[in-house]
């Protein structure tokens, strides 16, 4: 038998107004994913891909884009973390106290508990908020960005960091000019009464 086997040819895809489009469109992500993030998971300002510990961001575009107002928010955007049903079939311990877990690893709250202390620790810029009850709900707002640092970590933030850290990092003065921003939010409760919340913040240089 005989015959001759003709090879696939390739396709070359045309230069329509369509894909001309996509490209354009595509040019706004490759530049935000190239953006440079500045992180202070080691106690000093670095680029987080010079950081050699595995570490989260959200900044603060990002928490204004996601609506973030409170804990449970920014645990839902953090893979690694979690919230677990806390005692009385809430979250947490208590009112304005969050039970939270990293990577599935937990020392207490479940029954099997080896320590009163949480194994994530939680931070408010330098300050450590880690309580026996569990992680304080902070308001979220003039956010810098929520930092979420894979454990153990306790050479840098103590004995409650087997398992992780959180670190919520505010925004800090601006000498360079003044800057001032508002949120204002309403809520109604069916067969209740109206509730709001109203944020504000103002950057003055002094010096």
């Amino acid at each position: 038998l005989g015959g001759t086997r003709s090879s696939p040819s390739l396709r070359r895809i045309p230069r329509t107004p369509i894909a001309a489009a996509i490209a354009l469109a595509c040019q706004p992500v490759m530049a935000q994913q190239l953006e440079e993030i500045i992180v202070t998971a080691q106690k000093r300002a670095e680029n987080m891909q010079d950081v050699p510990i595995s570490i989260q961001a959200l900044g603060t575009e990002q928490l204004e884009e996601l609506h973030v107002n409170n804990f449970k928010d920014y645990v839902y955007m953090l893979p690694t973390v979690t919230m677990a049903p806390g005692a009385g079939g809430g979250y947490g311990a208590g009112a304005g106290f969050s039970a939270v877990y990293m990577r599935g690893v937990t020392t207490g709250g479940d029954g099997q508990a080896i320590t009163s202390v949480p194994s994530v620790g939680m931070y408010l810029d330098e300050q450590p908020i880690t309580t026996i009850q569990g992680t304080l709900d902070v308001h979220m707002y003039d956010i810098a960005r929520v930092e979420a640092l894979a454990g153990p970590q306790g050479t840098l933030y103590g004995a409650s960091s087997q398992a992780g850290t959180l670190r919520i990092i505010t925004n800090k003065p601006d000498p360079s000019g003044f800057a001032a921003s508002y949120g204002v939010e309403v809520n109604s409760i069916s067969g209740g009464g109206i509730g709001h919340v109203v944020d504000g913040m103002v950057n003055i240089p002094i010096s």
